[in-house]
């Protein structure tokens, strides 16, 4: 039986991404996404999410959407353990993203310098090639190999 790893979700970003580097110096952004669940016809839940993106698509998502804004985003789960200070176990489960899509213009005025700048938000992909896109719905994807 093959197993399947893939997740996709759309929702809005709760916290300006930030960035940092390896310490091979390849970057990565996080951020945290928090997407609604309808539970009933009356009522609404919100799940929240921990999201890396790495490299190019990493730095485009940080120099283009701040907290608020809507993004959606394809990639895996990823399962992480460690020991924490205090000797306990710890674990979570966060997104790795390989694709990432601006949604709509969310309540910053990143949309605006994107354009403004002569390059669109999602024109960096994965491997760094020109990927282009419209003004409302950018998309930067990984490449089809």
């Amino acid at each position: 039986m093959a197993s399947l790893n893939r997740v996709i979700l759309a929702g809005n970003i709760t916290r300006d991404p930030e960035i940092r580097f390896t310490g091979q110096g390849v970057p990565v952004c996080g951020f945290g996404l928090a997407v609604n669940r309808v539970r009933s016809k009356d009522k609404d839940a919100v799940d929240f999410f921990d999201v890396s993106v790495w490299r190019e698509l990493g730095e485009a998502v940080v120099n283009h959407k701040r907290k608020g804004d809507p993004i959606l985003v394809e990639g895996r789960l990823q399962y992480r353990s460690w020991k924490a200070k205090d000797g306990s176990r710890r674990s979570k489960v966060d997104v790795v993203a390989d694709n990432v899509q601006f949604l709509g213009t969310g309540n910053s005025s990143s949309e605006g310098k994107a354009r403004d700048g002569g390059t669109s938000a999602g024109s960096a992909s994965r491997h760094g090639r020109d990927r282009g896109g419209n003004d409302d719905d950018r998309q930067t994807k990984r490449p089809a190999f």
